[in-house]
């Protein structure tokens, strides 16, 4: 059996991601998808996609704040936030087991959050 972190790369790469690897983080890129940077973290892996924030988050950035909090009220899975230089994260974190049809499930819960931003006004804030 491979461990946790194997086993959700062959799954990302049979769902079409090119897998990068940089010391502990691993970087999946998809074609069609957001990107995800993947750390193990707190026995579990923290899956991370970052969106540069633009001038319009930073003009207006109290309403760039109240659309990241709409994001987490929308979202299931997912947490957003903005670090200091206003860059948008999107976040969730899966526990150190793998099973094909939960870390399928898990995905499709992460993907319908993505739509959440995707279909937002997030556009107008980020580059």
């Amino acid at each position: 059996m491979f461990p946790v972190m194997e086993q959700i790369i062959m799954h990302l790469e049979f769902l079409g991601y090119e897998i990068t690897r940089n010391g502990e983080r691993t970087v999946a890129k998809h074609p069609s998808k957001f990107n995800i940077a993947l750390l193990p973290l707190a026995g579990g892996i923290l899956l991370t996609s970052i969106f540069g924030g633009n001038e319009n988050a930073q003009r207006d950035k109290f309403g760039y704040l109240e659309m990241i909090n709409t994001l987490n009220a929308k979202a299931v899975i997912a947490r957003f936030y903005a670090d200091e230089d206003l860059d948008l994260f999107m976040e969730a974190w899966y526990p150190n087991y793998y099973d094909r049809t939960e870390f399928g499930a898990f995905l499709e819960t992460w993907d319908r959050d993505c739509m959440i931003l995707a279909t937002s006004q997030a556009r107008e804030y980020l580059r």
